[in-house]
């Protein structure tokens, strides 16, 4: 039998044989998808980002007999009359005193819970308009801070010191309410100018007192106005400096909150 005879050489060289065969991955680029699927659904879901920093404006700068001032003075007056006197009181009937609003000498000097438990509530506005406003933030002003009063307690002690609601608020002392903390950027809500209110909340009776800027027996009608002009103080933020001014809302050129010209409040007497 005859065989063939074949001599299969190494070469040197590689070879290679290219088949041009398609193939599909179905999954190639599937987890992206998914990730930018998820970042879409969320940007739907709760938006964009927003910058909700928040800056602190303290009480901008003023002088008075040459001296630079940075202070804040808040004073506040309870009514001592009755209602049916309202029409003709005249102010030696409103004192700034707690003991008017129903304090005793000892709750104030031993600063018993009914006393230190209330305060003062400073709400800000966009608008004087009770129909459209909104309430933005709040200012909490506590009881245990402020100036003081000479009052006797006891027939055999002598007189003790006790708070009174006159405040002086600055970077030192007495500052709670001092600052004013607001959004530092004015993309989301842009706002420079607020309406200030104010209530006493009396932690012996659990009832909020409303304040005005005007005592209502110089109100021609005590029971019966426009609140815009007399339940709010304007507030201006200066978002340059950081800083905050007070004006009389029927005043806008008349600062106020200086040592010399205070920010007032007295309390609203509702009719019988």
């Amino acid at each position: 039998m005859s065989v063939s005879k074949y001599k299969i050489l190494q070469s040197s060289l590689d070879r290679q044989i290219d088949i041009p065969i398609e193939i599909k991955w179905d999954f190639s680029g599937r987890e992206d998808s998914v990730e930018e699927y998820q970042k879409t659904v969320l940007e739907e879901v709760i938006g964009l980002a927003n910058d909700f920093e928040i800056d602190r404006f303290s009480h901008n700068t003023y002088f008075e007999q040459n001296v630079e001032k940075t202070s804040i003075n808040y004073e506040f007056y309870f009514y001592s009359g009755s209602t049916a006197n309202i029409p003709t009181a005249n102010i030696t009937d409103y004192v700034d005193s707690y003991q008017v609003d129903g304090f005793t000498g000892e709750e104030l000097y031993y600063y018993r819970k009914p006393f230190t438990k209330s305060f003062f509530k400073l709400d800000f506005y966009d608008t004087a308009n009770p129909t459209t406003q909104k309430n933005y933030f709040t200012i909490i002003l506590p009881v245990q801070q402020g100036f003081t009063e000479n009052i006797s307690i006891s027939q055999t002690l002598p007189n003790v010191n006790v708070k009174k609601p006159k405040m002086k608020l600055d970077f030192i002392g007495d500052k709670e309410g001092f600052f004013i903390y607001w959004l530092r950027s004015r993309d989301f809500i842009d706002l420079s100018e607020f309406y200030m209110s104010a209530k006493f909340f009396n932690g012996r009776t659990g009832v909020f007192t409303t304040m005005i800027n005007t005592p209502q027996f110089q109100i021609a009608s005590p029971f019966t106005f426009n609140g815009e002009n007399y339940f709010y103080y304007k507030v201006n933020l200066n978002y340059n400096n950081k800083t905050y001014e007070v004006f009389n809302p029927t005043n806008l050129v008349q600062r106020v909150g200086l040592d010399s010209l205070p920010i007032v409040w007295y309390e609203y007497v509702n009719p019988v």
